[in-house]
């Protein structure tokens, strides 16, 4: 079983424990017992009393149009609203988060672009108010300045994960109208933010596509972030425009470890199969009338689980015939920063962004 698939790490194991111990600074044991719970639940087939991690979706929509995000495809647009979570509904699953003490984590983001919600600031100072251990998001970073991330940071924001793919005009390529250089000076005065207060949170994570990160060279790219980020980390160019047509499959894949670790929760109060259902074909409950506990132990999602038990997620579900979990990988070793680094790419899956 494998799990955090897709992730390239350019850091050695001694970085990669040193960030670790950022992650959970002020609360390392619980941070430690998490992530055992995280790797041994999906192999136990453990279903804990409540999910160790929540994402909530402050927003499924987005400014940008991306050449390789699902946001763009027509099946996205048909599908999904382009809403914003009612802040109501928001403090309610915080509130039911923050009373179980199983819960360590929530993302506030998913689909969209989470600062595009008015009242984000507030979602971060609520949830960790609330007792949260750990609250996190991912951004293009367009809407964030230095002043709000000083803002967020006393706010108690722990994990900040910025997408940026490659450096100059391939970034600005991908992630126009967004201009590079304006990006990375802010991201140097985030460090610097943090680095005037003493502060390790919220830690910067700096992640990119791999074929854009190729492009504009990989070492430098790591040689730029590296002296300003927590970590930086790459990932192989998905199926998320639903292109692929000859997918090859690890025979009898199961169980997912995701129906073992986590939830995921759209702007609109709808729970989803899992955060690679990014088209919301699969509900399995609604929080605006349920609750999270019951979801995580309903029907519906059991049914999910003892489908994979019975290693048919693939032929049954539909989420799991797009999911990066089943689809066979080939291996390709580089070379970055004097240290060599294993790509995963999908079988039969064009690495050019926009296919």
């Amino acid at each position: 079983m494998e799990i955090n698939k897709n992730m390239i790490y350019f850091s050695g194991r001694i970085e990669k424990l040193k960030f670790e111990l950022k992650r959970g600074h002020g609360h390392l044991g619980s941070y430690i017992f998490d992530r055992m719970r995280w790797h041994l639940n999906p192999r136990l087939k453990h279903v804990s009393k409540f999910p160790t991690h929540v994402d909530i979706e402050t927003s499924s929509a987005c400014n940008l149009n991306c050449p390789m995000c699902y946001t763009v495809t027509d099946e996205f647009k048909k599908g999904v609203s382009k809403m914003h979570m009612d802040f109501e509904l928001f403090k309610k699953l915080i509130d039911e988060c923050a009373s179980y003490s199983s819960n360590y984590s929530i993302r506030l983001s998913w689909r969209g672009e989470p600062f595009l919600h008015p009242k984000f600031d507030e979602m971060v100072s609520y949830a960790k108010k609330a007792g949260i251990k750990e609250v996190s998001t991912l951004t293009h970073g367009g809407f964030l300045t230095p002043e709000r991330f000083e803002k967020l940071m006393k706010a108690g924001l722990d994990w900040l994960s910025i997408s940026v793919d490659g450096t100059g005009e391939t970034y600005e390529k991908i992630r126009k109208p967004l201009k590079f250089d304006e990006t990375l000076d802010k991201i140097k005065k985030y460090h610097e933010i943090k680095k005037k207060n003493k502060s390790v949170k919220p830690i910067i994570k700096i992640q990119g596509v791999w074929p854009a990160i190729e492009e504009s060279n990989a070492q430098k790219y790591l040689d730029t972030f590296n002296p300003i980020a927590d970590q930086v980390t790459s990932g192989e160019l998905l199926d998320c425009l639903r292109k692929d047509t000859e997918i090859e499959y690890i025979e009898d894949y199961g169980p997912c470890p995701v129906l073992y670790q986590r939830l995921t929760i759209g702007s609109d109060g709808l729970v989803k199969l899992c955060y690679n259902d990014e088209m919301g074909t699969t509900n399995v409950g609604n929080v605006n009338n349920e609750t999270i506990f019951n979801v995580w132990h309903g029907k519906k999602l059991q049914a999910a689980r003892d489908i994979h038990l019975k290693k048919m997620g693939v032929k049954k579900l539909s989420p799991c015939k797009w999911c990066m979990y089943p689809r066979k990988t080939t291996k390709e070793i580089t070379k970055v920063n004097d240290k060599f680094i294993t790509l995963k790419n999908m079988s039969n899956r064009s690495q050019e962004i926009g296919k």
